[in-house]
């Protein structure tokens, strides 16, 4: 890494009147690798920040996604799936496109225990939030455990506006 020593410092002093942010040759290996884990959860942030403008609720979505990893998967309060994050297709089989404009019933099949689609079922009766795991279905057929984290989301006038879900692979 020495030997590129001067040339990094050559090249911060020919940049340095730019605005772009220069960095060492050195560190490209380790920003590059990060830059690339970040930007592919860039259009999620940018498409879920204009989703949640408009909620009353805390902006926890960029932990769940980032960090954790999660499935973020935001319904309308039919239960009409609006959008989901890219990192479904890992976890599913399908892509976001194909699940937007369905129920989250797409992913139930013969080994979902009824009775946890039923706990689910009357939180959002109830309009309450909800933990469960649950068998779903990939888009193969096979099956996964999915721990899901869902909350009723509400506008800033107290009305019901979207239902947000977090989810991950048990």
């Amino acid at each position: 890494m020495k030997e590129f020593e001067g040339y990094d410092i050559m090249m911060a002093e020919y940049y340095g009147a730019n605005s772009a942010l220069i960095l060492p040759l050195s560190s490209w290996e380790f920003y590059g690798e990060h830059n690339w884990f970040f930007n592919s959860f860039k259009k999620d942030l940018d498409s879920l920040s204009k989703i949640t403008k408009k909620w009353d609720f805390e902006n926890v979505y960029h932990n769940e996604l980032v960090n954790k990893q999660s499935v973020i998967v935001v319904t309308n309060p039919d239960l009409e799936i609006v959008y989901a994050t890219h990192n479904i297709e890992k976890m599913s089989g399908y892509t976001s496109d194909e699940v937007i404009g369905n129920s989250p019933k797409m992913f139930q099949g013969e080994e979902t225990d009824p009775k946890i689609s039923n706990v689910i079922r009357m939180a959002i009766q109830k309009q309450e939030p909800f933990e469960v795991s649950i068998v779903n279905y990939k888009k193969d057929k096979s099956t996964y455990l999915c721990h899901i984290k869902g909350f009723p989301v509400r506008d800033k006038r107290g009305r019901l506006v979207n239902y947000i879900a977090f989810e991950q692979a048990a």
